[in-house]
């Protein structure tokens, strides 16, 4: 007998249940053009294994390694370079006395172009930073205030549990598996974060009313005009 036959005609589909529920972040895009779109994406949202799981191990192994074993980054850097300058200097002289070609070594070089544009890119995201710094220092926004204490809390809390290699391992792991789980269950995540918003937004409107609005703010002084 077929189910859809119970379903009332005013009721919608369970497939539709969570269709009309606003994306997080007020998200339009799907996530894997969120992401990038590349293969970068790819790899985070595990459509190429090959490639998740090497990362996934890859860091796992580098996280072993350093921190159980207790070389450094600088010394483990420093010892590949070394195998390696010494490998590529013997093929290389090897290969000349036997007539043979040398090894398949890219000419490496960053471009104008490249360089400029990067340059201008984080010249314009540490403008908005000291935007938003600036304003902060000043008081002129109460609410970008407390949101910037808030994560400043979070993050010194978060950082006092593990040192830096294991809060960059950390948050690897956690890039490959927050995105994948969203991508799979976004509907029903979008779903439950929008209740939880609204309850949020509800609750700081309540101690805005009673709290923050009854703060003195400091007068604006007006410019001279010359």
């Amino acid at each position: 007998m077929n189910n859809a036959a119970n379903i009332p005609a005013n009721q919608p589909a369970p497939a539709d249940k969570y269709a009309s529920t606003p994306r997080l972040f007020g998200r339009k895009q799907p996530v894997r053009q969120v992401l990038g779109g590349g293969t970068t994406a790819d790899v985070l949202l595990w459509r190429k294994k090959h490639l998740s799981v090497s990362l996934f191990v890859g860091a796992t192994l580098a996280w072993i390694l350093l921190e159980k074993t207790g070389y450094t980054v600088l010394s483990i850097v420093s010892n590949v370079t070394l195998f390696l300058v010494v490998i590529l200097f013997v093929w290389s002289n090897v290969a000349a006395l036997l007539n043979r070609a040398p090894p398949p070594l890219p000419e490496l070089s960053l471009s104008e172009d490249f360089v400029l544009s990067t340059a201008s890119s984080v010249r314009l995201e540490l403008n908005k930073a000291l935007a938003i710094a600036h304003d902060v220092a000043l008081g002129k926004d109460f609410k970008l205030f407390l949101k910037v204490i808030a994560v400043l809390w979070i993050v010194s809390t978060v950082a006092s549990w593990f040192n830096l290699l294991t809060l960059i391992y950390i948050c690897i792991v956690l890039a490959q598996t927050l995105p994948f789980i969203y991508d799979k269950y976004e509907d029903v995540i979008d779903h439950h974060a929008n209740r939880i918003s609204e309850q949020a937004q509800a609750h700081y409107k309540k101690l805005d009313e009673n709290v923050f609005s009854k703060i003195p703010k400091a007068p604006v002084k007006e410019k001279k005009i010359q």
